[in-house]
């Protein structure tokens, strides 16, 4: 009796296991949701990136690097995922404050 317990748990524990290898898979495939916009720096300015390509900016705009505060000046540098174009748009404005 002790002996079909022991097995029946391990074939949960199994399954349990099995189940969450599944979901962590599954989440790995899911496409990126942050956007395909990147903020970053060009030429002392801040500019808008398709995050595809950065190698030549979509949109450079007035806002120059050394006006920022050095953590978001850092932020920039590394580069900002932006998922939405309102969101874009409300971290231009904070940045340009």
């Amino acid at each position: 009796m002790q002996s079909t317990f022991r097995i029946v748990l391990c074939v949960c524990l199994l399954a349990v296991a099995v189940t969450m290898a599944a979901f962590t898979l599954a989440d790995l495939r899911k496409p990126d949701p942050s956007g395909a916009l990147m903020l970053g720096a060009w030429e002392g300015s801040v500019a808008v990136f398709d995050r595809g390509d950065t190698a030549a900016p979509l949109r450079v705009t007035d806002i120059e690097l050394k006006s920022l505060r050095a953590t978001d000046r850092a932020l920039v540098e590394h580069g900002i995922p932006v998922s939405s174009g309102e969101a874009l748009q409300a971290l231009l404005e904070d940045l340009g404050s």
